[in-house]
């Protein structure tokens, strides 16, 4: 829950002094954005309790809601009007309402700020996929997909379609654009809960394509509606919305490591993947290449924006690092929170919007807001509990439209 003073403000932190400029900060450089888009929302989470605090960052002001368990993670959908907040240990997925939507270059009010009327219960629900209006899920304890559409989020005659897929197992989902869905397959060949395989199912889990090449574990998944891609011990596996399969080997630099998390730019239309053990690697699909963008162990959380500009990455020593989305070139660099403590119960988590890098210090209870042209310090948002997760909502416009 955010601190107030007495006209609902929040009490603005200016920590210029905790922040540093990139040493490559030249005359070329963008002038500085003072002001977030009027549109564009923070959903944030605590770590101790449920609640959740939606922060108008343009004006300062925040609004509190209870989830419904503590520790939720937060996805924004594909609209950005809505965010689907996921509690594993619970087996509970809410979804929660902006009441913002963007139409490209306005924003429409629809309502209130709200808990949307549709829920899910699953065993166990961990990835989660968006695309178009719909929105997939993956549930690890019962190898299933929950299947719903953001235009039913608030009808109460609407039931979230369970489909079962597979056996219970830590897997993941894929929707190409023909609305078929890549999953991962568990065929026991590996001993831990980690899927092997990758086949392809209709709405109904009907198998349309089976599994073509094994693996020695999957962990990571993205994709871009004619392919999905999956990070595995021996490279990234790619299968296209036809079934056809193959992999792309992982560069000899990369070791004995792999990348277990994979991302799409849709903007640079790009994939990248990431390890904590190995860094950030940009993987090209058309040529089956993987090439580093940062080498590094020493990474503690990589984000790429929504318009293919940039890719940050943030360092265990609090220093951002920026790279040309469509280049891999490097841009900035600077320190813009302190060390992050390695046996910290609660890390950092950062999120951007078109202006701003939002990052969480829990232990400081303020979000660190720094300016995405200069990476240089704007105001701190100081909370009064533990910021957890932080993600954009709402539509980053400034002007509002009735049509």
């Amino acid at each position: 829950m955010f601190s107030f003073t007495q006209s609902h403000r929040f009490l603005l932190v200016v920590s210029l002094g905790l922040f540093s400029t990139a040493c490559d900060r030249n005359n070329d450089q963008p002038a500085p954005v003072e002001r977030e888009a009027a549109f564009a929302r923070l959903l944030v989470s605590d770590a101790e309790t449920p609640a959740l605090s939606l922060v108008n960052p343009a004006k300062g002001t925040s609004e509190s809601f209870q989830a419904k368990f503590v520790g939720s993670n937060l996805y924004p959908t594909k609209s950005g009007r809505f965010a689907l907040v996921l509690n594993y240990a619970n087996n509970y997925v809410q979804f929660f309402d902006s009441g913002i939507e963007n139409h490209n270059d306005h924003a429409h009010v629809v309502g209130t700020p709200k808990w949307a009327t549709l829920t899910s219960e699953a065993a166990k629900p961990t990835h989660t996929y968006f695309w178009g209006n719909r929105i997939a899920v993956f549930n690890d304890g019962e190898g299933s997909l929950t299947l719903t559409r953001e235009e039913d989020l608030h009808n109460a005659s609407v039931k979230p379609k369970i489909v079962k897929v597979d056996v219970p197992h830590h897997g993941a989902v894929v929707a190409y654009s023909n609305n078929t869905f890549a999953v991962t397959e568990k065929d026991g060949t590996v001993a831990s809960t980690l899927p092997e395989r990758v086949k392809i199912v209709d709405e109904n889990g009907t198998v349309l394509k089976k599994s073509v090449l094994a693996t020695k574990g999957i962990h990571g998944d993205a994709g871009n509606g004619q392919v999905a891609l999956f990070g595995h011990p021996d490279g990234i596996l790619v299968v296209d919305q036809e079934g056809n399969q193959r992999n792309i080997t992982y560069p000899a630099s990369i070791g004995k490591e792999w990348l277990g998390t994979v991302m799409y730019n849709e903007g640079a239309d790009a994939f990248y993947g990431f390890s904590a053990k190995a860094g950030v690697y940009r993987i090209d699909v058309n040529q089956n290449k993987i090439t580093p963008v940062l080498e590094s162990t020493q990474i503690a959380a990589f984000r790429v924006d929504n318009e293919g500009r940039d890719v940050y990455a943030l360092l265990n020593d609090g220093t951002l690092q920026s790279f040309d989305g469509k280049t891999n070139a490097p841009l900035r660099s600077a320190k813009v929170i302190d060390v992050i403590d390695p046996n910290a119960k609660v890390k950092p988590d950062m999120t951007i919007s078109r202006r701003f890098i939002y990052i969480t210090q829990p232990d400081k209870g303020e979000i660190r807001v720094v300016r995405r042209g200069t990476l240089t310090a704007a105001e701190a948002l100081k909370v009064s509990g533990k910021p957890a997760k932080v993600i954009v909502i709402g539509a980053q416009q400034d002007v509002e439209k009735d049509d």
